[in-house]
């Protein structure tokens, strides 16, 4: 006998409920957020013979566990969540907090800042998995990035800005003290440390100083001392060089401190670059915001350069003086971008580390940004300079810039490219320049050694961009280029398949075979070994020109994850395997085989595993994470497809209790933000809504959800929404009879509530809607401000999300923006609403929601708006978050299942009442 996949989930559901202990289980409440637990984090030395990793409740203690991979021992540090360690793996460092319960009431009880409970830094040997010390107080600690034979704490001073410094030998030996230290670098083997000392306050005498530690012998040595300020101490990655910043300059007196740049080597301390050096550009100098790295092999230093600002005019009173801001309309950056960001305007520039090196500015403007290849020990640097086109990049889908290549011995330009549209990549090794063409869709390259471009991509007959991408703008690469052997060859990938091209454009083989394209499954090569390098101005990383390369695997049929491989030099050598389950944090060590990962699917939490063999079918599973869920109601979720209005096929996700009674009827919640089929694996969490509704925690309490994929036509999104949409409600309601048509329900946060306030304009088929941070004026919102970031939010609606495709003052764009305007058809709306809005909304401004709520008043609409106090688009405080899940299961529990109206909606919260009362009670009458 054959079924269908839909006879297939439903018997799988049927078999559950009729096992008993189903019945016993309970549906999910609000209180359970806070034990829910998840692996926070991993890592693994560069042997792969550490893991380390810490799991943690939401809300509360948790703990980080320390196990030694050849030896089986293991540790667990209890109250912590954080903790460090060197590649070695020898010794891990644990930050232990408080008791959450001791924390909480020192919080109740309002103490100071340097009253509360403070944490422990706890230092584990890896070999016998036992504690080396425990250190109270500990502010913050570092270690060598190789290895640690000292960590070092850094402990505040009650009444002081200067902190004490410990040096901890991580072999048990003595402790020793330095005090009145304001800032300190180690270096890569631990052993070298240099501190600022900060002047004793109540010692006229004392002065400021920089001091270089080499604890494996020697007594320190002053390299400097007697300045106003030092700041930007860095060790090189060899720990031969320290660079750092001097000041005599005061604020107050002279404006923006002009720093002068020095370095320590074994030819002494030295004064590099002299604050008032005469190659600095009029108007910009070091300071101590100023960026400071050496290349990798130490051959020169990288900087940034600041604008110079004079000291405030004393004899200006403030409450005198006028407080405004100014907007110009031809200036590059107006005021929101600079308080979004604090913007600070730079310019690169490079000192060569030789005798006679001179500072020299690359950078032509502020918009002309600088990459250096190689580890910045290439002969040039790239040029992407925006500034002629800042204005008009304010207003265009894509950015151009003029790329050029600078010498960085004479500074001589070559100009590349004018007015390039989109990113350009420079290969590991400096040979060639990438980018991908928007106007043919193709990739390019050029040779910087010959001066040949070449179209790498056109003649292979398949799109090297997402074909599915609805938005009206330029067409962008699926993946960035990665590279093979010294610039050997590069990969690509269309949209399902790696392909490995010769920079040249003379050959292109398609390593996948074309099974990426005929089966659906998108490949993308992946690099799991962590290469972040704190010491290094970048981590060079090609793959090998023969061997295998790591692939990411997914299938757009059904939405199975995986993982495979294939030799760049015999791509005959390529498999793969899909799984019903999620993966997510896979690493490999540096120098091993040891590969962990975190795995799970919808019903089975994200525990983490372990494989010292480096395949995934050895891996053994770590973590038994969230055991109480056994004793809740879950559920089951299946890929389900649809046709739209308009015919399209599309997919989506349909959540149900496990305990099904097909018999029964059942309300539906419809939540939707663009694609959401992809994540049918997915584990969710009960966790407090930060926006929208938590799957668990409805299914668990008796409704369907209903996660549908949206497909747009540029110019009408809400159309598209009602096409995809109120379809696939319809469609449920048609398959799956358990579904009750009469009691349906829409949810969704920024572009999702947007849609959610566009539906109930054109359709009454919903019982009641929640829009979170909904545009409700396309017109009003088209010419705001994002306050998060400070640019105009001009280009979202015409290029980005909002898919317009044109201006407002374009031919036919004012019917647009008006047709896609809730508020405009507000008297159509039959469906109670609840809207959240925040004040504090830097993505969607505040006042969109006030528009659409308003109208909604003033047409006696039933709506209601939560509008929680200095929050931001989604809800930062917890606090708030469980208080937003508490009203969104009230207001569909009312509509949907006949629950009583809490108080909070049938009378609100007197302001006299706010932060003291919260009107969940369900009230007969009530105020």
């Amino acid at each position: 006998m054959k079924y269908s996949v839909t006879a297939l989930f439903l018997l799988a559901i049927l078999g559950l409920a009729g096992v008993e202990v189903s019945a016993q289980k309970k549906p999910l409440d609000h209180s359970v957020y806070d034990s829910w637990q998840s692996v926070k984090s991993s890592m693994m030395s560069a042997d792969g013979q550490v893991l380390v990793y810490a799991v943690g409740p939401q809300q509360g203690d948790g703990s980080v566990f320390v196990e030694n991979l050849r030896t089986g021992a293991a540790i667990e540090v209890g109250r912590a969540l954080k903790y460090s360690f060197p590649q070695d793996g020898k010794f891990v460092f644990c930050t232990v907090n408080p008791p959450y319960a001791v924390t909480r009431q020192a919080k109740i009880d309002k103490k100071k800042a340097d009253e509360m409970p403070a944490d422990t830094l706890v230092v584990i040997n890896t070999a016998t998995m036992s504690e080396v010390c425990r250190i109270g107080g500990a502010k913050a600690s570092k270690s060598g990035y190789d290895s640690a034979p000292y960590v070092f704490v850094s402990q505040s001073v009650k009444g002081r800005k200067s902190n004490n410094l410990l040096i901890v030998p991580t072999d048990g030996s003595q402790i020793d003290t330095l005090r009145n230290i304001s800032e300190y670098a180690v270096s890569k083997e631990g052993d070298r440390l240099c501190v600022v000392t900060a002047r004793e306050e109540k010692d006229s005498l004392s002065k400021r100083s920089v001091v270089l530690y080499n604890l494996g012998g020697g007594s320190p040595v002053t390299l400097h001392e007697g300045a106003e300020e030092y700041a930007a101490l860095r060790f090189d990655y060899s720990s031969s060089r320290l660079a750092f910043l001097v000041t005599d300059q005061k604020e107050k007196t002279d404006g923006t401190p002009a720093f002068s740049l020095y370095v320590s080597d074994s030819q002494g301390c030295r004064k590099l670059v002299d604050a008032e050096d005469e190659s600095l550009p009029k108007g910009w100098i070091i300071s101590r915001h100023s960026k400071l790295s050496f290349s990798n092999a130490s051959s020169r230093i990288l900087l940034s350069l600041n604008e110079k600002f004079p000291p405030k005019d004393t004899t200006v009173v403030d409450f005198e003086a006028p407080q405004l801001d100014i907007w110009n309309y031809d200036a590059q950056i107006l005021p929101p971008m600079y308080k979004a960001s604090e913007r600070k305007r730079s310019l690169s520039a490079t000192v060569p580390l030789c005798p006679d090196g001179k500072l020299r500015v690359l950078s032509l403007n502020p918009d002309d940004h600088i990459q250096y290849p190689v580890g910045a020990e290439a002969s040039f640097a790239l040029s992407m300079d925006e500034g002629p086109y800042v204005r008009q990049n304010l207003f265009a889908a894509e950015d151009k810039s003029d790329v050029s290549v600078v010498d960085l011995t004479t500074g001589h330009r070559t100009l590349l490219a004018e007015a390039l549209e989109g990113h350009v990549y420079v290969s590991p090794y400096g040979k060639y320049l990438m980018w991908f063409d928007s106007s043919d869709c193709n990739w390019i390259c050029i040779s910087l050694g010959s001066g040949e471009r070449v179209n790498l991509t056109g003649k292979t007959g398949v799109p090297f961009f997402d074909t599915e991408d609805d938005h009206p703008s330029p067409k962008m690469p699926v993946a960035q280029p990665q590279w093979v052997g010294e610039d050997e060859a590069v990969l690509l990938c269309d949209e399902f398949d790696v392909w490995k091209f010769s920079p040249d454009g003379r050959s292109a083989v398609n390593l996948t075979g074309g099974k990426g394209r005929s089966s659906e499954v998108v490949f993308r090569p992946v690099d799991f070994v962590p290469r972040s390098n704190p010491l290094l101005y970048s981590s060079i990383f090609t793959y090998p020109e023969k061997g295998p390369v790591e692939l990411s695997a997914f299938c757009r049929k059904d939405s199975r994850n995986g993982f495979g491989s294939v030799d760049v030099k015999r791509p005959s050598r390529f498999s793969y395997e899909l799984s019903g389950k999620s993966f997510s944090s896979v690493r490999r060590a540096p120098q091993g085989a040891t590969l962990s990962f975190a795995m799970g699917d919808f019903r089975n939490p994200m525990d983490l595993y372990v494989s010292t063999t480096g395949k995934m079918k050895d891996a053994r599973k770590l973590t038994s994470i969230n055991p109480q869920q056994a004793d809740y109601r879950w559920g089951d979720v299946q890929l389900v497809h649809w046709n739209a209005y308009d015919g399209t096929p599309l997919k989506g996700l349909l959540y149900v209790p496990e305990d099904l009674d097909t018999a029964a009827s059942y309300p539906m919640m419809v939540y939707f933000y663009e694609k959401n089929s992809e994540t049918l694996y997915s584990y969710r969490s009960p966790a407090p809504s930060r926006s929208i509704i938590n799957i668990p925690m409805f299914v668990s309490n008796g409704y369907v959800v209903f996660v549908p994929d949206v497909v747009y036509t540029p110019g009408h999104p809400g159309e598209s929404a009602y096409n995809c949409i109120c379809s696939g409600a319809e469609a449920m309601c048609r398959q799956f009879p358990f579904i009750d048509r009469s009691r349906m329900a829409i949810q969704g946060q920024s572009w999702g509530g947007y849609q959610t306030a566009y539906l109930v304009t054109r359709t009454d088929m919903f019982a009641a809607a929640g829009a979170g941070a909904p545009v409700g004026n396309m017109t009003s919102a088209y010419g705001g401000i994002r306050w998060e970031s400070g640019n105009s939010r001009i280009t979202q609606y015409e290029y980005g999300q909002s898919r317009i495709g044109k201006s407002l003052w374009d031919e036919g764009g004012l019917d647009l923006y008006i047709e896609n305007s809730p508020v405009f058809f507000a008297p159509n709306v039959r469906t109670p609403v609840l809207i959240m809005h925040n004040d504090n909304d830097g993505a969607v401004p505040w006042y969109q929601g006030i528009e659409f709520f308003m109208s909604l008043r003033r047409l006696g609409k039933p709506a209601w708006l939560l509008e929680y106090n200095n929050e931001a688009h989604n809800l930062s405080q917890r606090r708030n978050a469980k208080d937003l899940s508490i009203r969104l299961q009230q207001f569909f529990d009312h509509y949907l299942k006949g629950a009583p109206e809490p108080a909070w909606m049938k009378y609100g919260i007197p302001s006299e009442r706010k932060g003291n009362y919260f009107g969940y009670e369900y009230p007969e009458s009530s105020r």
